[in-house]
């Protein structure tokens, strides 16, 4: 007759590592313990901005994104021509 293999049970459940939050660095631990969860986001309301307000701040933040997004554009460009140039 054959011997039984024996196995090793080595995953018994058990959690070593605390997924607690205690683990993350300070910085991080500090960004994610006052999150707020997205159902009390909702039950508080609408937001003290009205529409006009709104729609304004979000034309202003395309406002100072947009010259930063050419000037990342133009650099792709260049880099790309010197390759170009480079590869011709």
């Amino acid at each position: 007759m054959r011997k039984k293999e024996k196995k090793e049970d080595w995953d018994d459940g058990r959690t070593i590592a605390p997924m607690t939050g205690e683990e993350l660095p300070g910085y991080r631990r500090a960004f994610f313990m006052n999150r707020e969860n997205k159902r009390v986001a909702k039950e508080k309301g609408q937001s003290d901005f009205s529409r006009k307000e709104r729609r304004a701040m979000i034309r202003a933040m395309f406002a100072v994104m947009l010259p930063r997004m050419l000037v990342i554009i133009a650099a792709f460009a260049l880099t790309a021509l010197l390759i170009w140039l480079w590869l011709r």
